[in-house]
């Protein structure tokens, strides 16, 4: 599946093309898509299938996936990729450190009755590397461009 995350000015964009041609795009306005990033990284590295990409690549929609009615019936894979995320973009904004990171994720999927997957400093050093990676690429990008990544 092709994601493109498109630059523009007030309002980006994110826009998913899936291996049949079918498309789901979403308004992400002002705001950086730091956490769209974070979501490709974690599902990416951790081979997450049921995760945020995982459930449009089989064929939900954006949308779908922002209705709190539909959230709540989503497996644990689900959320276990959002909390992999989450924590990833606090990692990246400075809220945690890379020795914290584990623990993090331990204990708030812990709180949920969901198993994390095994991670040792050297995968949470990857993971942040890719998601700096992407955010100077986004950084770097001029107006009216997209950064294009293969889910």
């Amino acid at each position: 599946m092709e994601i493109h995350i498109i630059k523009n000015n007030r309002r980006n964009v994110l826009s998913c093309v899936r291996e049949d041609g079918s498309t789901t795009s979403t308004d992400l306005g002002p705001d950086l898509p730091n956490h769209d990033m974070a979501h490709f990284v974690v599902e990416s590295y951790f081979g997450l299938k049921q995760g945020f990409y995982g459930m449009i690549k089989s064929g939900m929609t954006i949308e779908e996936l922002s209705n709190k009615e539909i959230i709540k019936t989503l497996g644990k894979e689900s959320w276990l990729a959002e909390v992999l995320a989450r924590n990833l973009q606090a990692l990246g904004s400075g809220s945690s450190t890379i020795e914290e990171f584990i623990s993090l994720v331990a204990w708030e999927t812990n709180t949920m009755s969901i198993q994390p997957p095994e991670m040792k400093l050297s995968d949470v050093k990857k993971i942040k590397s890719s998601f700096d990676e992407l955010c100077t690429q986004w950084e770097k990008l001029s107006d009216q461009n997209r950064l294009s990544l293969m889910f």
